[in-house]
């Protein structure tokens, strides 16, 4: 029999890479297509994560959607000027 009673829940948290920093910026502009598959390998997140932060970086205006299937969004680097 097992001593160890219930197990307690633990909730992951995942924080997000600074979309701002160079590091980042110069990560994802070095990257031949920008999914979000490949974004979640190069910066070890989950896929619905690095859809976030994709997300994230369309609304600011650091990237844009170049074509779209029913499961695949590839995205490509603007212009750092159109970008502010």
């Amino acid at each position: 029999m097992s001593t160890q009673g219930p197990r307690e829940k633990v909730v992951g948290a995942v924080e997000l890479p600074d979309i701002n920093s160079k590091e980042v910026i110069g990560a994802i502009r070095g990257m031949k297509a920008i999914t979000p598959t490949g974004v979640a390998s190069r910066f070890n997140l989950k896929v619905s994560v690095a859809k976030k932060m994709l997300d994230m970086m369309e609304n600011k205006g650091l990237i844009r959607l170049v074509a779209q299937s029913s499961n695949l969004k590839v995205y490509e680097m603007t212009d750092s000027k159109d970008a502010q």
